[in-house]
């Protein structure tokens, strides 16, 4: 299979793929997440960004943990106000992620037509890289490997550059010409799902903020 059927799919261009969310509504459901993070000092933008990649698990976890020890790290420093930052900068690679995982490729093309052949193949290197680092991770523990990295760094390496490779020809042969695609414009109940979900995030936001210190510069 090629990257670019990797990346596009065999779906007619009418098609929406199930359980995927058209890119015009989850673009505006993520400026409405990035907005609630950004005007407000809350948790729950990342609380719920990393509810919706709970297929993500080692994401997930590694960001608790980032978020453990900073709160951790600035309460000890008495640098809590600091800790929005912290919050933020995960919401916005959660947004990336979410990205990545829940919006129909297809549907970007249909509006942006060929302008959006690199947004498609900077949302599909997450997933795709993904996969591979998985496989290899499943083929070491089947070889008995365990987790060494001397061993996992060349393998690493070489898939890294070939998915590189790959996307790279993606860009610029397989995936351009002149293209024309379908657009939809009636949401589907994924879409109003999605964008009822971004709303209530900026109202919790807005109305239950945290209590930490307030950052002040000194002149």
């Amino acid at each position: 299979m090629s990257i670019g059927e990797i990346i596009i799919g065999k779906i007619p261009d009418t098609a929406v793929i199930k359980g995927k969310v058209s890119f015009l509504y989850s673009l505006i459901s993520i400026l409405v997440i990035a907005l609630s993070t950004t005007l407000s000092v809350s948790i729950v933008p990342l609380a719920v960004t990393l509810g919706l990649l709970f297929r993500r698990r080692n994401i997930v976890l590694l960001e608790l943990l980032i978020s453990l020890t900073s709160f951790v790290l600035l309460f000890e420093f008495q640098k809590l106000y600091l800790y929005v930052f912290t919050l933020r900068a995960l919401t916005y690679i959660n947004l990336y992620f979410l990205m990545s995982d829940y919006v129909d490729y297809h549907t970007v093309l249909n509006l942006l037509g060929e302008k959006g052949v690199p947004l498609v193949v900077g949302l599909a290197y997450f997933p795709l890289f993904n996969e591979v680092m998985s496989q290899i991770v499943f083929n070491a523990r089947a070889r008995k490997i365990g987790f060494k990295p001397s061993k996992l760094l060349l393998p690493f390496v070489v898939q890294t550059v070939k998915i590189a490779e790959d996307l790279y020809v993606a860009y610029t042969i397989k995936l351009y010409g002149k293209y024309r695609g379908h657009i939809t414009i009636a949401p589907s109940s994924l879409d109003l799902a999605f964008t009822l979900v971004s709303v209530i995030i900026l109202l919790l936001s807005v109305f239950f903020p945290l209590n930490l210190p307030q950052y002040h510069i000194s002149i």
